[in-house]
């Protein structure tokens, strides 16, 4: 079994900073909302690492062509479908079904050039991750609670507004909330 590439906040920086240089200076800006471990990476988690940043398309903003030219002459993949390379971090674009996040207005995170990276609230990453709820999910969560003191009254309403079978299994897990707050 082949291992995959894992990069840190600072390589994905890096790593976006030439996504940035490949898509130009002309254009209007490509609004990239980054979800998943996206908020740890940038946000300083300790051994945290991923292969992908996931791009949560409705709240996201770009020429689809335009990105992925770009990302593809800044050596990553863009949206793969089938297989992957286990030496390449990749782009995946995100929509509602298996990943809910609740209704948001995007956080700014960082401007490079034309590239302008938001995330969820952090309420709203947290109850998207309640719904897998794996070991690395709740070490996230974790870190998003000590870092940020979110509102986990909030929590819980977005979880209660998913669809049927994302708030079933997210409402499960709202147990780990509970230890969080004792």
């Amino acid at each position: 079994m082949a291992l995959t590439l894992q990069l840190d906040g600072d390589a994905w920086s890096a790593v976006l900073a030439d996504l940035a240089r490949a898509l130009g200076k002309q254009g209007p800006p490509l609004r990239l909302c980054l979800l998943g471990s996206a908020a740890c990476l940038f946000g300083g988690m300790d051994g945290r690492t991923s292969n992908d940043l996931d791009i949560w398309k409705p709240a996201s903003d770009f020429d689809r062509g335009e990105l992925a030219r770009a990302t593809a002459k800044a050596g990553l993949l863009f949206d793969p479908k089938q297989t992957l390379e286990p030496d390449r971090p990749y782009l995946q674009l995100v929509e509602p079904g298996l990943t809910q996040l609740g209704e948001f207005e995007p956080v700014l995170l960082e401007r490079i050039g034309r590239l302008e990276l938001y995330r969820p609230p952090v309420e709203n990453l947290i109850a998207a991750k309640l719904i897998r709820a794996e070991p690395k999910d709740l070490d996230d969560i974790r870190f998003l609670v000590s870092r940020h003191r979110p509102d986990l009254k909030r929590v819980r309403r977005i979880v209660a507004r998913f669809p049927t079978r994302a708030r079933q299994s997210a409402t499960e897990n709202l147990v780990y909330l509970d230890v969080l707050e004792t």
